[in-house]
């Protein structure tokens, strides 16, 4: 199962639209957005994907407890993290998790807030950040979006550039 991520789309019309028809040429049915902006998932909601998505730290909603800000979610059978932040955050509710002491079970890590990609493996759980969908440089990087594998021999990701689908990292 190929499932798309991205984070901070900051509402970027143009830059989902494009996303959306990446994801959709690829076959991808499920979408993570990580937050920032969480109105945003409309955007791919009307586009026909199943969306499961966190707020990011600054939207309205992060502070609406029935929206959960951290939770762990089953798919494949592979149990994930999603969050905005990568660390714990001031605007955290009290029962938020730490993204840095993972409930157990966890396998992966998704956050974005940095608006940098990257993977990386932390005492046996794989970290992902997407990076971003902002229409210009961030940070030093182009706009990018990841793609999860989620298989019985274990997850696998790719980093792509959103305005050619090249790889710009994979694990």
């Amino acid at each position: 199962m190929v499932i798309g991520v991205v984070s901070d789309t900051h509402g970027n019309q143009e830059g989902m639209a494009r996303l959306a028809e990446r994801l959709k040429a690829l076959k991808i049915k499920v979408l993570l957005h990580l937050g920032d902006d969480y109105r945003d998932v409309a955007v791919f909601e009307q586009a026909g994907f199943k969306v499961l998505a966190v707020p990011g730290a600054f939207c309205p909603e992060y502070t609406r407890p029935q929206i959960p800000n951290r939770p762990v979610v089953e798919l494949h059978g592979v149990k994930m993290l999603l969050s905005h932040t990568p660390q714990r955050h001031k605007a955290d509710l009290p029962d938020d998790p730490d993204p840095q002491a993972p409930p157990p079970g966890v396998k992966v890590v998704l956050f974005g807030h940095t608006h940098i990609p990257a993977i990386e493996k932390h005492r046996g759980i794989l970290w992902v950040n997407p990076g971003h969908l902002k229409s210009r440089h961030e940070m030093g990087h182009p706009s990018t979006f990841a793609l999860l594998n989620l298989s019985p021999q274990g997850v696998s990701v790719e980093i792509r550039r959103l305005a050619d689908g090249a790889v710009v990292m994979s694990s």
